[in-house]
């Protein structure tokens, strides 16, 4: 298929979901660019006012739309760059993802409509389950791999599981040593009041070198509020230089695992109360954080709503770090489980259970989604 029409097709529905913006993408002989606002028609040339500009070669952006390239990969490693809005270049993941799984009917999560979140079968495990009042600690040498899977697995029963990462080197190494591993590697970072605007395509970004970004998280900051909010370098992809750095837990075979993720950020940062639709395993490198978890059943009194009309992610307004008892008064009902995450320890979160997390002092994480589901 031509690039030209392997850009069409992935912005195919763009439209239709709300996705508004201008992309421009400059390979070196080439220029195309697309109004998302308009139709998903490639036009040939410079645009004179795009939001996003992605500069990349020709070849490697072939690679990423038939997905034998990865695009975050090629940006972390400095395959592209990208100017002007990066929230706007933080979609083009996922909607390579859902033109290479042919989901063509599935909204991506990134316009800011929001929908009525779904009941999920997790719900009814945790609903007619003993209520959970404390979250279990197992060490990782008395937990076998066949019980953590019989009995939290199929349960959906969250976990911490403490020296679970003594052989990661990332875990074992200076912070000067881990320095040199993020020489030449860039991320996205979030900045500003991403909290509030969490899963839309209102939040702000700034590009950034991870090893100045890594070298920035131990300065003290000033005092920072929920609207502004200190810089957070979250859910980028883990370079491929790093994985040398860690160990797929084998809780899960490795081909459930997704590829992981990294989280770099100083104190207090922030990712507010929501849902993922897989479980994950989130792994403590660095620092602390605390958790502050609801079981899934909860969906209605957290006043949970989701970034698609067929479920997925789902956010909430119930904010139990400043509860508004008024707006939801059946909140006060949930049993929340608020523990604090330290270097070294695994968190296993079942899919559907609701978590709020904030750094509780610099902090690199490292976490695992799978695709395992229960029935």
């Amino acid at each position: 298929m031509s690039i030209q029409k392997s850009l069409a097709a992935l912005f195919h529905h763009s439209k239709n979901e709300g996705l508004s913006g201008i992309y421009q993408f400059n390979c070196t002989d080439r220029h195309m660019w697309i109004d998302t606002n308009l139709d998903s028609c490639v036009n040939w040339g410079l645009h004179p006012k795009p939001d996003v500009t992605i500069t990349i070669s020709e070849n490697d952006l072939l690679n990423t739309l038939s997905g034998s390239a990865d695009i975050e990969e090629l940006y972390a490693t400095g395959g592209l760059t990208i100017n002007g809005d990066i929230g706007l270049a933080t979609i083009l993941p996922q909607l390579i993802q859902r033109k290479l799984t042919a989901l063509h009917n599935i909204e991506t999560t990134t316009t800011n409509k929001r929908h009525s979140a779904r009941k999920r079968f997790s719900e009814i495990i945790s609903a007619n389950a003993k209520p959970i009042f404390e979250i279990e600690r197992r060490t990782h040498d008395d937990l076998s791999i066949e019980y953590f899977r019989s009995h939290y697995v199929n349960s959906g029963i969250p976990l911490i599981i403490c020296n679970s990462i003594t052989d990661w080197p990332l875990f074992n190494i200076s912070k000067q040593d881990t320095l040199k591993y993020f020489e030449g590697l860039q991320g996205i970072a979030r900045k500003g009041d991403y909290a509030d605007q969490a899963f839309s395509n209102k939040r702000k970004f700034q590009t950034v070198s991870m090893v100045d970004f890594v070298q920035s998280i131990d300065t003290p900051e000033s005092t920072h509020t929920r609207s502004d909010l200190p810089a957070y370098l979250g859910n980028n992809i883990l370079p491929e230089k790093l994985l040398e750095l860690i160990k797929h837990p084998l809780y899960f075979e490795k081909n459930q695992y997704v590829a992981p993720r990294i989280w770099i950020g100083p104190k207090n940062t922030l990712t507010p109360l929501h849902r993922d639709d897989v479980d994950n395993l989130f792994v403590q490198v660095r620092g602390s954080k605390r958790f502050i978890l609801a079981a899934p059943h909860n969906r209605a009194a957290l006043g949970a709503w989701s970034t698609t009309a067929a479920g997925g992610l789902d956010g909430c307004d119930f904010d139990p770090e400043n509860p508004d008892y008024n707006s939801f008064p059946n909140s006060q009902q949930v049993h929340f489980l608020i523990f604090e995450l330290e270097a070294g320890q695994i968190l296993y979160l079942p899919e559907g259970w609701f978590h709020q997390v904030r750094s509780l002092s610099p902090s690199i994480s490292v976490n695992f989604w799978t695709k395992s589901f229960r029935h």
